[in-house]
């Protein structure tokens, strides 16, 4: 029932999928690509980002029709009243001023990857209005890697009454926070978000950004240590992984490493492994 792909250049595998979707599978679907910039950024940059923007329109319109530009500005400005509400909660939570547990807030969070906005917004309004209140956690832990995932490690930490107070997950802390500008040009206000995210790996950031902020996730938190979730083969994730631990262990921040696939449920040995963790920190 699809009338085409987007394909995000952000990482290798994303790249081979478009290759082979476009290349090969002869789907008669028309295919287009967006290639955000790399590090370093500087005002060429932005330039560069706001000018992709606007190929993707004209790639776009001869199939869904000419752009409304009122109607862009109108959902720039419901993005930031979305970011905005995230920003929230996601300052309740660090400051454990959110009664939610971790599979809860997840569970409101990752609904943002299906719902409209329009259905949204009014979701994450209600989960403010309702989970506002003390944590029931006593301890705090932040969790780095690319979703919150397998489920059943944010039951394990809500069993042993340890919060998640802050994220360095690519697909939510490092994005969703992050609210457009009021512009006039809805394209500059786009690009400004992107280029006012969090260090990420997906953008090459170096090491050392990647370090401070998660050391500022660490203290806004007050987070006994930091517990990376990686997902296997994710190279861009993976490559910074080893020298973030390090540097962390010098300062001494307590660190966790642990892997699994996507569709892989937590297993009895992983479970043991974040058990032990969160003992040694509390």
């Amino acid at each position: 029932d699809v009338d085409g792909f987007l394909f995000p250049h952000t990482c290798d595998s994303i790249q081979n999928l478009a290759s082979i979707v476009y290349d090969y599978l002869d789907l008669n679907k028309p295919c287009y690509f967006f290639y955000h910039p790399k590090a370093p950024y500087r005002e060429s940059s932005r330039l560069y980002y706001r000018e992709q923007l606007k190929a993707l329109v004209k790639r776009l319109e001869p199939q869904a029709g000419p752009l409304d530009s009122a109607a862009l500005k109108g959902t720039v400005a419901q993005a930031r009243e979305l970011a905005t509400l995230m920003e929230e909660v996601y300052a309740l939570r660090a400051s454990g001023q959110l009664a939610a547990g971790n599979r809860e807030f997840y569970g409101i969070v990752r609904q943002g990857e299906f719902l409209h906005p329009d259905d949204y917004v009014p979701l994450v309004k209600e989960f403010i209005a309702s989970a506002r209140g003390s944590s029931p956690a006593d301890l705090s832990v932040v969790m780095s890697g690319v979703l919150p995932g397998p489920p059943e490690i944010l039951t394990v930490l809500d069993d042993l009454g340890v919060r998640v107070g802050e994220d360095d997950f690519l697909c939510c802390g490092r994005r969703l926070p992050v609210a457009p500008i009021e512009a006039e040009d809805p394209f500059e206000a786009l690009a400004d978000a992107y280029f006012r995210m969090p260090p990420c790996s997906t953008k090459d950031s170096p090491i050392a950004e990647r370090l401070a902020d998660i050391e500022a996730r660490v203290r806004r938190s007050d987070a006994g240590g930091v517990i990376f979730n990686m997902l296997k083969f994710c190279e861009p994730e993976l490559f910074d992984v080893p020298q973030l631990v390090a540097e962390l262990r010098r300062k001494e921040i307590p660190t966790l490493v642990i892997d699994c696939d996507l569709n892989q449920g937590l297993s009895g040995q992983m479970a043991t492994r974040v058990e032990a963790f969160i003992e040694m920190i509390s």
